[in-house]
Formats: structure tokens, C-alpha cells, sequence
């Protein structure tokens, strides 16, 4: 008899009981260190594919591939939505019309604090024509307390599209903060512009963002004067945002200098309706010519007076991005983002170097560069699937929206604490969004050597793993209010044929739920499960159908959800479902 599953050893089972749950921490686990090098490789291939278009088999597994990359999670309704689709109409249908939320968050915050602006409970503080007060507690409140609730409520209601996912992507890219300059209507503008222009053109994302009001503050600009140049948001501008420190990025210390002195004289103001906007103070612009280096081709950007000074920025975006190292840095924060961390000679060469082409063919247009990834032979490489270890939104997110957890919709309240808890969890696990902890993003996208492995460590794996258990445990996950968050496992089996063949649940869950098959012999044990200490499939067979025949028994209905629980807190408590 084989006593392991996958190499792991079993325990002895008291008769009756549930099979153990594997709790052990990813630090020693091998499957974690196969799939998150310790080491960059400096040079040779992980693999060889491309950017050649797939055409290996499309099936669900591709599908749900797809999804998990480009959403968060792969519900089963988007996995209906992309069957009958060819891969390029999938794509197509994944990235192309958006459609931007139709709701903005509202004032559920009263029990908390006062809206001394006098926005009614339940209505939005986003579209309201009074003027801002300069009330700390009232923006913390309303960004703590409804913004971020908002965008998890976002995430978790997303349609079928790569909106939601890109626009986490840019506000990690762009990074700011919250706390020190928490003006709640501009960090809701600077949102809501990454929003709007996450699949459009980058030169103009990057302009837009240059001159937000909420990055003016965050990164020094709306102080940077011809008398005192702040090299903060030139710097940032540089290094971060479009030129990187990759192999070929060889601007200079003075070349930083010369970008602050272009930068001087945009300015954030208050408008009276209480939203923030930005201009151009030209008498606080320096107008001298700007000498660039050779990194840049010596190029000079003329110094320019009164109004005209601000289309200085301008050249400089313009300057920035005719470098061939700005479309292959953005290129690799792409790459890393939706397919992995490791980018090694032959990913550089076979993936960044076109994709970086197509973008600057392009004029930098977002959408043909992530159709061209999402359609390639390398996106679906085998090496390429199940290799990302989930940060807390994607975990979270994704089991939620796999699972269609029930969230009330009215009162408001209500559907707001679901929310809440969801960024909570995501939070007390090193993920609040709005808030990457620096300038460059959540280390998971850049900090080498461990990138991914930065969301594993001991205090997280175990409230990520505990939260996941509540969830599908007999009385789920009390959030107050006499709310609880749990799965329905019976609704879940019926999404499937053949909901009575335990061989046929067992692996329609693990399909699902996991992001590379597993062995025959564990599909076995988990089949145990279902069957208990029984050994037979008529036990499980029997119990599911004397549960439909009789949906209102209490017991018949316990034996069938406790049993399919026990199966999806075994899935999700293994190693593999913390990847994607």
C-alpha cells in the first residue's frame, strides 16, 4: 500500500475521522523551493518558448490558466464565459471595452465618525459639491472605512475582464501611500485615473500620473520650485516608472537632476466642489536648458517660459521613453506581474525583447502587449503554470469568487463588513491596498532574491491557512453584525456533472481548485474523504442522493456538506493551492 501523497507520508486515521490537513510552512517544503529559486539565473533558460502564438490543446486547464492569471481566481461562471471562445477571441474578450464600476464609495463610517461635511449614511462622499475642510479623521474614516471596503467590493464582483487585475498592477507600479497624505477625494482621483487608463496608452498613464494631485504630494512635486529643485518624483519617475535599473539602464545622478529642474512649477490646488486638480505655476519653473547624458543621446530639452514651460514635462516623458530600456523594463514588470519572477537570457531574449518591440510599435499602447503575452506558447508553457506563490488579494479573492461566496447586497452596511473583513485578512498578511509599503510596490514584484516568497512567512501562512479553514468549516467565519462568511460546498458540487460520482467530485475539485493535476494517489486520498472509513463509492452516492431526496433533513444535509469540506479544506490546505 502506498502510504504517501506526493511524497508526503500519511498519518494513521482514527476510524471515522477526517483525513490530517498538511500544515507544514513552506520554508523546508520542496514544492515551494521548486517553484521559488532561491538564486536569480544569471545566464542559460528555464525554458526556450516565446512569443510564437499557442497551439497546444485549449481546454478548461488553459482556460482556468488564463482566468487565474488575468482575474483574481477563475469563477465557474467566467470559465462558461471563455468556453466555446478560441484563444484569441478569449484574450480579445479579457482585454478589450471595459467597463468602469458604476458605484463610488459611500458614508459607512457614521457610527465611527461624523461626516462633518454632511454626506447621509449609505450616499456617496465621491460626487458631492461642498467645499473640503480639512478634516484628518473624516478622510482617514473614508478611506479606511469605505474606499478600500469599495475596492475589495470591486475585486470580489469583477466582471470577466483583466480590468480589475491591471489596475492593481498599475497602482503597485505607481506607487503612493495613504496615511501621511490621506486627502480621501484625491487618493479616490488618483484611483480612479489608474482606472481609466490601465489598458490605454502608457505615455499618456505616465503623463497623467506625472501631474496627479496625489502624486504631486506624495512624491514632493507640488514643492519643487526653480529655487529649491526636489529630485524626489524625478528620481522616482526614472527608476521606477519607466527606465528601471535593468541591465541596459545607465542614466546618471545628474540626469536626475535635470528631470526635477523640467519638473518645477506644477502645483495642487483644491477646487470648490472639494475634488483637487493640478496646474502650472511657470513662476516657480526654472527655465534654463536641461543637458541630458549620453544614456539619453546628449539630448538637450530647451528651457521654456510662462505657460510653455509645462510642455518641458512633456519632452521629458517623450525623452524618456525613446529609450529602448523603457519599453523592456515596463515589459518585465509585466512579465513578473502575470507570469514570473525569473527572467533569465532566454526569457529576455524570446519574451521581453518582442513584447518591448510590439509596445514601442505600438506607441506604447498597454492592450497589444498583453494580448501578444496572453496568446504565446510561453504564457502556457507547463514550466509557467502554478509557479506564482498567490499574494493575500489574490488568495482571498480568488476563494472567494471560486467558491461565489454570498454577499448580501442591502443594507449597505452589511455588504460593506464583508468587505471590510476581506481587507482585513488581505492586510494582516502584508497586502493593503492603496497602501505598497515604499515607493517601489510590495517586494513580492522586485526585491530579489525572494520576490513571491515575501507573502510566506510564519505569522502569514498560518492566519492565510486559519481564514481559508474557517471559511468552510461547520459554522464559517463570524465577521459581527450576525454576519458570517462560509461556503456553500453542496452549491459547489452541483456546478459539476455527475455530483454523486465520488471519483468524478473529488477530481472536478481538484481541477479546479489546484493549478497543475495531481497524482492518482492523491486523488485517492481525497476520495477517502468523501467515503470515510466506509471504503466504497456507494457510501457517498447514497448519501447525496438521500440528501436531494430529502433537502430539508437536517442530518442527511450535514453528513453531505460535512464530508465536502472536509474535501475543499484539504485542497486548500495544501501547498499547491497557494500558488497559481
Amino acid at each position: 500500500m502506498d502510504n504517501t501523497i506526493s511524497g508526503r507520508p500519511l498519518m494513521p486515521q482514527a476510524q471515522g475521522s477526517i483525513p490530517p490537513k498538511n500544515k507544514k510552512g513552506p520554508a523546508d517544503d520542496p514544492f515551494f523551493k521548486k517553484y521559488a529559486n532561491k538564486v536569480m539565473p544569471v545566464a542559460g533558460a528555464r525554458t526556450t518558448s516565446g512569443l510564437n502564438t499557442y497551439t497546444g490543446v485549449w481546454t478548461d486547464a488553459e482556460i482556468r490558466h488564463l482566468l487565474r492569471r488575468t482575474m483574481f481566481g477563475a469563477s465557474k461562471k467566467s470559465i462558461d464565459q471563455l468556453q466555446g471562445l478560441s484563444l484569441t477571441d478569449a484574450v480579445n474578450f479579457l482585454i478589450d471595452n471595459p467597463v468602469l464600476p458604476g458605484s463610488s464609495p459611500v458614508n459607512v463610517y457614521q457610527d465611527i465618525y461624523a461626516d462633518t461635511l454632511g454626506v447621509p449614511f449609505g450616499e456617496s462622499w465621491v460626487y458631492i459639491d461642498v467645499p473640503y475642510n480639512n478634516d484628518f479623521n473624516l478622510d482617514y474614516n473614508r478611506i479606511n472605512y469605505s474606499f478600500k471596503p469599495w475596492w475589495h467590493g470591486l475585486l470580489i464582483n469583477q466582471d470577466t475582464h483583466i480590468l480589475e487585475k491591471i489596475t492593481l498592477f498599475w497602482a503597485n507600479h505607481f506607487s503612493t501611500q495613504t496615511l501621511d497624505f490621506n486627502y480621501a477625494l484625491a487618493i479616490w482621483q488618483h484611483h480612479n485615473t489608474i482606472r481609466a487608463n490601465g489598458l490605454g496608452n502608457f505615455r499618456n498613464l505616465v503623463k497623467l500620473i506625472t501631474v496627479d494631485p496625489h502624486m504631486l504630494l506624495f512624491l514632493n512635486g507640488n514643492f519643487n520650485s526653480a529655487s529649491a529643485p526636489d529630485e524626489n518624483y524625478g528620481r522616482e519617475l526614472q527608476e521606477l516608472f519607466t527606465i528601471g535599473k535593468g541591465p541596459d539602464s545607465a542614466y546618471t545622478e545628474d540626469d536626475v537632476k535635470q528631470a526635477a529642474k523640467i519638473l518645477t512649477g506644477w502645483r495642487r490646488q483644491n477646487e470648490p466642489n472639494g475634488f483637487f486638480s493640478s496646474y502650472f505655476n511657470d513662476a516657480q519653473h526654472d527655465t534654463t536648458d536641461k543637458q541630458f547624458s549620453a544614456f539619453y543621446n546628449n539630448r538637450i530639452i530647451a528651457g521654456r517660459t510662462g505657460q510653455d514651460g509645462q510642455f518641458e514635462t512633456d519632452d521629458l516623458i517623450d525623452m524618456l521613453l525613446a529609450t529602448n530600456e523603457a519599453a523592456k523594463y515596463i515589459c518585465r514588470c509585466l512579465y513578473r506581474w502575470f507570469v514570473y519572477y525569473v527572467i533569465d537570457d532566454a526569457v529576455e531574449a524570446n519574451v521581453i525583447a518582442p513584447l518591448a518591440a510590439i509596445f514601442r510599435g505600438s506607441n506604447y499602447e498597454i492592450a497589444p502587449v498583453l494580448k501578444a503575452l496572453f496568446t504565446s506558447e510561453h504564457f502556457f508553457d507547463p514550466l509557467n503554470r502554478g509557479c506564482i506563490i498567490k499574494s493575500p488579494v489574490d488568495l482571498y479573492t480568488g476563494y472567494w469568487r471560486e467558491f461565489n461566496l454570498n454577499i448580501p447586497n442591502s443594507p449597505v452596511e452589511t455588504k460593506y463588513s464583508y468587505w471590510q473583513h476581506m481587507k482585513d485578512r488581505c492586510e494582516e498578511t502584508s497586502q493593503s491596498l492603496g497602501d505598497p509599503p515604499n515607493v517601489a510596490g510590495w517586494p513580492a514584484y522586485y526585491q530579489q532574491p525572494v520576490y513571491y516568497q515575501a507573502w510566506i512567512y510564519s505569522d502569514s501562512i498560518q492566519r492565510r491557512a486559519n481564514a481559508i479553514d474557517n471559511y468552510a468549516s461547520q459554522f464559517g467565519y463570524p465577521i459581527g453584525n450576525g454576519s458570517v462568511v462560509e461556503i456553500d460546498s453542496i452549491f459547489f458540487n452541483q456546478q459539476f456533472s455527475n455530483p454523486e460520482d465520488p471519483t468524478l467530485v473529488v477530481a472536478n475539485f481538484a481541477a479546479y481548485l489546484l493549478p497543475q493535476p495531481v497524482s492518482d494517489t492523491e486523488l485517492a486520498y481525497m476520495k477517502t474523504i468523501l467515503l470515510s472509513t466506509l471504503g466504497t463509492d456507494f457510501y457517498w452516492t447514497d448519501a447525496w442522493y438521500a440528501y436531494l431526496n430529502d433537502t430539508t433533513n437536517t442530518t442527511k444535509e450535514y453528513t453531505v456538506r460535512h464530508r465536502l469540506n472536509s474535501l475543499v479544506n484539504y485542497i486548500t490546505s495544501l501547498e499547491e493551492y497557494q500558488l497559481f
